[in-house]
This record gives C-alpha cells, sequence and structure tokens, in this order.
C-alpha cells in the first residue's frame, strides 16, 4: 500500500470516527485530504467515486466497523460513520495481584540490556489509563536489584551454555562460598528469582536465589561445554528450594485502617490499641519481607525478629536517602 494511500485511509479513519453523524460522500470529499476534486467534472467525480468504494472495502477488510445509514437531520444522503464503541478497545483492568506483578517488573528491568521492552509495554498500559506505580509499593524492591545484575549474565551463560562462576550465601553460610555451576536455565518463583542447574563442586543439581548472590557472575570456559537435560523443570527446582526454606514470625504493628497488605497477609491479628493493630505472619527471605514493610513507610512499625526489625531501618534509610539525592 502506498504511503498516500495510507495517510488517506488514516484521515478518512479519523473522520468518520470524529461524529456521531453520518458523514456523506460530499462532506467527506470536502474534508478528507486525498479526495480534492471538481465536482462540476463529471470525469474526476467518477474517478473520486471509485476511489472511495475501494477504501470502503479495504477499511472493511482489515475489520474496522464501518457503518452506513442517513443522516435524517442533514439533507437525507447516505452517509458513512464508524461508531467508537466499536472501534476502540475494551478498557484494560488489573486485579490488586496483577497490577502488583506489573509493578514489580518495572522494578526489575532497570537494566539496559533488559529495559527497552519492559519500558514500551508500561508506555502502553499508561496511555490505556492502568495506573501501574501506584501498585509497586506492593511489592520487594530492595532485594531486586542483586537479583537483576545476576540475571543477565545467568540468561548468557545459559543460551552459550558456558559455566559460570559466582559467590553464594547459602542460608546456614555466614561468609560467601564459592560456587561453581553449569546453568540449565532461570525462573521466577513468588517474587524471587532463581537459577538451576549441574553445580561442578557437588556433582549434583542445584538451585539458586540470585539474591544471595555476592558480587559479579562471571561466565568460564569454552562455548557449548554442555546439553541442558531435556525434561529440566526449573520452575519446579526454584519452587521445591523456596519450601525448604525455614520460616520465620514477624511481627509488626499497623496503624488503624492502614497498611491493608499487611493485614491481609497476616494470620494472627491483635491485640487492637488506639495507636495500632498487632500483626504477626511467616516469612523466609528476610530482605524481601523488610523492603516490602518499608514500602508501607510510617503505617508499620517492625518490632520482631531483631533482623528484621534491623533490615526494615535499613530499607527505609536508603529510601530516605534516595528522596534527600536532588
Amino acid at each position: 500500500m502506498s504511503n498516500d494511500r495510507t495517510e488517506r485511509l488514516v484521515n478518512l479513519v479519523l473522520c468518520l470516527l470524529s461524529s456521531r453523524r453520518f458523514q456523506t460522500s460530499s462532506r467527506i470529499a470536502r474534508t478528507v485530504p486525498g479526495y480534492e476534486h471538481d465536482h462540476d467534472d463529471k470525469k474526476a467525480h467518477d474517478a473520486f467515486q471509485r476511489k472511495f468504494e475501494r477504501d470502503k472495502a479495504e477499511l472493511r477488510r482489515i475489520g474496522i466497523p464501518l457503518q452506513s445509514g442517513i443522516d435524517y437531520l442533514g439533507d437525507g444522503e447516505p452517509g458513512y460513520r464508524i461508531p467508537r464503541s466499536d472501534f476502540e478497545l475494551p478498557q484494560i483492568e488489573f486485579t490488586d495481584a496483577e497490577a502488583a506483578a506489573v509493578a514489580a517488573a518495572a522494578r526489575l528491568w532497570q537494566q539496559p540490556e533488559l529495559q527497552s521492552g519492559s519500558s514500551d509495554a508500561l508506555r502502553k498500559l499508561r496511555a490505556a489509563g492502568i495506573d501501574v506505580e501506584s501498585h509497586a509499593a506492593a511489592s520487594p524492591v530492595k532485594s531486586l536489584p542483586g537479583a537483576e545484575a545476576a540475571l543477565a549474565p545467568f540468561l548468557e551463560a545459559v543460551a552459550s551454555r558456558r559455566a559460570v562462576v559466582f559467590d553464594y550465601f547459602g542460608s546456614r553460610d555466614e561468609s560467601a562460598q564459592q560456587r561453581r555451576i553449569q546453568p540449565w536455565g532461570c525462573a521466577a518463583w513468588r517474587g524471587r528469582w532463581y537459577v538451576a542447574g549441574l553445580d561442578l563442586d557437588r556433582g549434583a543439581q542445584r538451585c539458586f536465589r540470585l539474591s544471595r548472590i555476592s558480587g559479579k557472575v562471571r561466565l568460564t570456559g569454552p562455548e557449548g561445554a554442555f546439553t541442558i537435560p531435556a525434561d529440566v523443570d526449573v520452575l519446579a527446582f526454584a519452587s521445591a528450594s523456596e519450601d525448604q526454606q525455614l520460616a520465620s514470625r514477624a511481627t509488626v504493628l499497623v496503624r488503624p485502617r492502614r497498611a491493608w497488605g499487611v493485614r491481609r497477609r497476616a494470620d494472627q491479628i491483635g491485640p487492637r490499641t488506639p495507636e495500632g493493630d498487632q500483626a504477626c505472619f511467616s516469612y523466609t527471605d528476610t530482605a524481601a519481607t523488610a523492603a516490602w514493610l518499608a514500602s508501607f513507610g510510617a503505617d508499620v512499625l517492625v518490632t520482631d525478629p531483631p533482623e528484621l526489625v534491623k533490615e526494615t531501618i535499613a530499607c527505609l534509610q536508603a529510601l530516605a536517602d534516595e528522596e534527600a539525592t536532588p
């Protein structure tokens, strides 16, 4: 299709969308660029009619709901219009959980090599009227940057079939230990990223949480050094790895009629006081839980355990420092 015809079709659609009344062919000829002609010239007018018929057929072919009818408020001639209700896409609606997932993704894909696709998607959602940013506070923010930095090299290693080396804090490690694996794939489970693969030092399959990696992930060895098992299920490894984590109990004080996300997660609420309601729940990831609680600001006060109190204060201080930075 030529550029001139494409531009004319776009102008025709805009014209027929702009009014609820049926637009006659003579009115379209006067207002839509590309249809100009001398109405007194029969040959030119016949050429316009053929062109207009072809354009109407093209609009209907590509699925644009072109209606025909008579404008009884005008001169009674047949005309055309495009109802907005049939042309426009339906309103995009998200549940709170879906909006929170989008917000979490927006915070995750911040590196330049991962950013362009998510930026385009967010622009389209905002253009459709979806308030994504308001849900960002419902998702962890502080544990993501480390996972984000490790994700790109792991994806590269999986694609090139190269081994990787990294320092890792296990759940019982007091200091980071070097690990060497052949990565099979990455998966997200309950807001956390994992990588699964063959641990070269232990000779067995292992799953690692990316937020526990210290320092950089380094690719090593030649490309094509291993083959990924055909039946590997990285998501199953990730879910099993989280199920093995020892749960801790958090106790927080929630201001009256505030922080409903915390209240929904709590399995015990009370006693209730004028200053707030005590809420308790279980968790396995201290850093992620602290970042999530810090997102509620002054509406939530963490009282126990001490390591969660300390991590939450650190998150709040980091957020304050970010706000203070010009």
